[in-house]
């Protein structure tokens, strides 16, 4: 079954240029989840769990909406979400191809 979260993802990595939701898409395509990461860290600094599985999610949010900050340059960041996208596919295909 596919991940709707990797779909919706996708779209906004192609569709909205979101470098953040690129590479949250290119972590799930390459099997690597970054949110899982997060609330590890988070559950060791002794954060209730309710709140270590919500905060990462707030977190890429909030993340997504000052991207404009971080990078300014609107082409830039299409550039960066695309390579990220597409890297990750072909990357996937590669090491499906290599085992």
């Amino acid at each position: 079954m596919v991940n709707p979260f990797a779909i919706s993802w996708l779209w906004r990595g192609f569709k909205g240029r979101s470098v953040t939701f690129a590479l949250l898409f290119a972590s799930f395509v390459l099997g690597w989840s970054l949110s899982r990461y997060v609330n590890v860290l988070l559950t060791r600094l002794g954060v209730h769990w309710l709140y270590a599985l919500l905060l990462p999610a707030f977190f890429f949010m909030w993340l997504a909406k000052r991207e404009d900050r971080f990078m300014p340059d609107e082409a830039k960041r299409k550039l960066w979400a695309r390579w990220l996208i597409g890297g990750s596919i072909i990357l996937a295909i590669l090491l499906a191809w290599l085992r």
